[in-house]
Order: C-alpha cells, then sequence, then structure tokens
C-alpha cells in the first residue's frame, strides 16, 4: 500500500476511535435489554466494531487485508428509519429507544465517512477495507432499524 500522509492516517486514527465508541455503546446497551435475542444482537454489534478497529489499526501498521467475500460486498439497503429521529446525549436517563436513535445515527455516520475515505485513499486495499467498512456499517444500521421497528414501533 502506498505510504499515508498524516491527515489520512489521523482520519484512520479517529475512525479507530469511533469503533471503541460504538463497541461500548453496544455493549452498554446489551446490558440494557433483557431478551437473550436483542442482548445477542447487540453483543454481536458490539463484537463486529472490535474486528473493524483491527482492521483500521492494520491498515495503519500496514498490514494487508484479508479477503473479502462477495457477500459482504453486497450492498445493504438503507432503511432510513432514524434519519428522522431526533437524537438525544445519550446519559443515565436515557432509555432503549434513545440509544437505538444514537445508533442508527452513528452508523449512518461511520458509513458516510467510510464511503468518503474509498473515494479518496489510494490503493486497492485501502479501497477495498473502506467500502467494505462502508457496507459493514450500513448493515448495522439496518439491523439496528429494525430492532427499532420490532421493539419501539410495533410497541406503540
Amino acid at each position: 500500500m502506498p505510504e499515508m500522509d498524516n491527515a489520512l492516517i489521523t482520519i484512520i486514527k479517529t475512525a479507530i476511535d469511533r469503533e471503541v465508541a460504538a463497541h461500548q455503546m453496544y455493549t452498554d446497551a446489551a446490558q440494557m435489554v433483557e431478551g437473550a435475542h436483542v442482548k445477542g444482537i447487540l453483543e454481536d454489534l458490539a463484537a463486529q466494531e472490535v474486528g473493524h478497529r483491527r482492521r483500521l489499526e492494520g491498515l495503519l501498521e500496514g498490514r494487508g487485508m484479508r479477503t473479502i467475500s462477495r457477500k459482504q460486498e453486497q450492498r445493504v439497503a438503507d432503511l432510513k428509519l432514524t434519519d428522522y429521529l431526533v437524537e438525544e446525549p445519550l446519559d443515565e436517563d436515557s432509555d432503549f429507544q434513545d440509544v437505538l436513535i444514537v445508533a442508527g445515527k452513528r452508523e449512518k455516520a461511520s458509513h458516510d465517512l467510510y464511503a468518503g475515505l474509498a473515494q479518496v485513499v489510494e490503493g486497492e486495499d485501502a479501497v477495498k477495507l473502506f467500502t467494505f467498512l462502508a457496507n459493514e456499517e450500513m448493515t448495522h444500521k439496518n439491523r439496528v432499524e429494525s430492532l427499532y421497528e420490532d421493539l419501539v414501533l410495533r410497541e406503540n
């Protein structure tokens, strides 16, 4: 992979920080819910954020990427459910609905960041990584919005 400039390194480090924060958010949210199915989904999302962090760290360290399967390259539909909801800062009084709204918006922002990076980086490995990560974040947004639909909208 070509040498990275300082701006790209800073962006990747910021993305790593975002992945760490997303992992913590999903871990905390998993402790807020009682249903095993929902808890499992949130724990899976948290684990995937760790994987994203490791891939980004590997990019900084110059390690090659493992192959991305065709299934992982498939685009995921954006349900846009949380795009129109108001996000409140999370605190000790936040409920599960608040967490899902914040999660959906963060996943969208991460998708947009990675999709933008895929357009400007050099090197096939870096482009593939950021395209993959953008798709992964949209997959997460889709899962979060499906949870929102199932657990919030259908209960009301």
